[in-house]
């Protein structure tokens, strides 16, 4: 192995050895040695002990040196920190209960100058170096032997280990490591292409995360379209020169014939399934809907729909009074509808860099899919047709537009763009609080995901989605700080599982949560006061009540 020579700590609380490199390398700090012990050194997990005056904690990288047997050189195992634990016959129970009972001093010499006190670290091998540390990664071949030295490795080295691009400004730049700030967090732009999934609880930081990829989208060219539940976006869009548009005002509408026939029964109301009057409706818009297939029209209206039924209804025998009125009556309702009006100018409006967020604040939910379905319909047919440039469709809150149910349109063509959207130019990132309701299709497809503190009873349905994340890291996730998720994918994304603290905004964060105690002090409430307050007034009204 290499050889190591003691050193004086320089004060750093990092190492208490040094390295010394057979090839002139700059000298490297020491962290500790494998031990040999029933579980380690394996493919699967090394345990090392930790020098005295070292300290590494779970999530943090390290690099074990490596040997072959039939080979001369060496390579670096870069492996994960899952655990450390502290081994001291001294504090053990009966020790400890002892040293308190007998009245006598006792005291014993403390890690570094005891024999029997020491730190075990376990981690977990993910990938191997070469022998200069700085070419590429391959998959772990060689098994660290005992007494191999442990050390910190460079930030490059962690970077090429994970995937990341050494430039932020070459890709999405999200932040840094949560345990090592050198170590910058940057996605290859590929990777909105295969849909990015965001989920959190309440407060969590989730649509904070969703803005600061919009801010490198944006960065990038990459034109977006934001379906905006809560109006979390309103100011950022403007901020990055987009557009905020409101469902039939602004321009922005949706024109019939982008409905589905599901669509379109859903949003006229009285309709009874399996009755003549929605077989007649929908007969009718699927003639016209076929028409626009053909070429034979570019759109129709609710009065041209409305004829339809007239011309179709002697054809399916259902001219009469009883049905036929009825089917027109319930059609012209459409019109109460403000977003149903002409198509919106999709390939004018998404140019590079271009911002579209679509306010849908105080929607009902059943308007609020059959927009979301008819929008992403739109992009899809666009897309496919080439009429557009690569573009995001990203919706906030999105477990209300594609639930666990096949009977959805909106969860019907969400999930069609999540299993082919990449190949026609289509990418799609959505945030929910509440994964366990999400149509499980549409969820596992989006293969990167930032997974925030969320409530453990909605780690189930999360279960498939944290490729080689360790137990250890998926059952602190409930305790991540504001701003902290877990970063996970698949290898063509991020190839390690990590803790990643997000980047700070430019634009306006709309989804922080309002200080209502702000309201009370503008209206003259000074601070919380206290009993002794309550229990005087109580006395003085006491005093003051008249005599009966």
């Amino acid at each position: 192995m290499s050889e190591l020579v003691v050193g004086a700590s320089d004060g750093d609380g990092v190492v208490d050895a040094e390295l010394l490199p057979p090839d002139g390398q700059p000298t490297l700090r020491v962290l500790g040695t494998v031990i040999s012990d029933q579980s380690s050194p394996t493919f699967e997990e090394v345990r090392f002990r930790l020098h005295p005056n070292a300290a590494v904690s779970p999530g943090d990288f390290v690099s074990i040196e490596a040997r072959r047997p039939d080979a001369a050189g060496r390579s670096w195992v870069l492996a994960r920190v899952l655990d450390v634990h502290e081994i001291n016959p001294h504090e053990d129970p009966q020790s400890a209960t002892v040293r308190d009972v007998l009245p006598f001093d006792s005291d014993y010499a403390h890690e570094g100058e005891s024999t029997v006190i020491y730190r075990i670290a376990r981690t977990e091998p993910v990938e191997e170096l070469a022998s200069d540390g700085q070419e590429g990664t391959t998959e772990v071949k060689t098994l660290p032997p005992a007494g191999a030295i442990v050390i910190r490795p460079s930030a490059d080295q962690i970077s090429v280990a994970m995937g990341f691009p050494s430039d932020p400004d070459s890709g999405i730049h999200i932040g840094h490591l949560h345990n090592d700030d050198r170590v910058q967090v940057t996605l290859t732009p590929g990777a909105v292409q295969r849909h990015i999934l965001i989920v959190g609880g309440i407060g969590s930081g989730k649509s904070y995360t969703r803005g600061v990829i919009g801010e490198e989208l944006h960065c990038l060219g990459v034109p977006q379209v934001n379906l905006d539940v809560n109006g979390e976006m309103v100011n950022a869009a403007v901020e990055l020169g987009g557009v905020n548009l409101t469902p039939g005002s602004g321009g922005f509408t949706l024109p019939l014939g982008s409905l589905t026939r599901e669509d379109l029964i859903d949003a006229v109301a009285g309709v009874n399934r399996g009755t003549n009057i929605e077989t007649l409706i929908g007969y009718s818009f699927d003639v016209l809907r076929r028409e626009i297939q053909r070429g034979a029209r570019s759109a129709f209206s609710v009065d041209d729909l409305v004829t339809e039924i007239e011309t179709q209804a002697p054809n399916l025998n259902m001219q009469a009074a009883n049905t036929l009125r009825p089917a027109q009556q319930r059609v012209r309702a459409l019109e109460r509808l403000r977003y149903i009006g002409p198509r919106f100018d999709w390939i004018s409006a998404l140019q590079p860099g271009a911002f579209v967020n679509i306010d849908c604040r105080g929607l009902l939910l059943s308007d609020l899919r059959i927009i979301a379905a008819a929008v992403a319909r739109d992009l899809q047919d666009l897309a496919r047709e080439k009429k557009i440039p690569f573009t995001v469709l990203s919706i906030d809150e999105f477990h209300l537009v594609a639930p666990s149910d096949d009977k959805q349109v909106s969860t019907q063509v969400l999930r069609e763009i999540a299993r082919i959207g990449r190949h026609y130019r289509l990418g799609l990132i959505l945030t929910t609080q509440s994964p366990a309701d999400v149509d499980r299709s549409i969820l596992k497809r989006l293969l990167t995901r930032f997974v925030h503190s969320i409530e453990p009873d909605q780690l189930d349905s999360l279960r498939g989605i944290f490729a080689d994340a360790p137990a250890e890291m998926v059952r602190g996730l409930p305790k991540l700080p504001q701003g902290t998720c877990a970063l996970t994918g698949v290898a063509e994304t991020v190839r390690h599982a990590t803790i990643v603290d997000v980047r700070r905004r430019v634009t306006h964060h709309g989804g922080a949560t309002p200080d209502v105690w702000a309201d009370f002090r503008d209206r003259g409430w000074t601070g919380k006061r206290s009993l002794i307050d309550i229990q005087s007034a109580a006395q003085r009204a006491t005093t003051e009540q008249p005599d009966d």
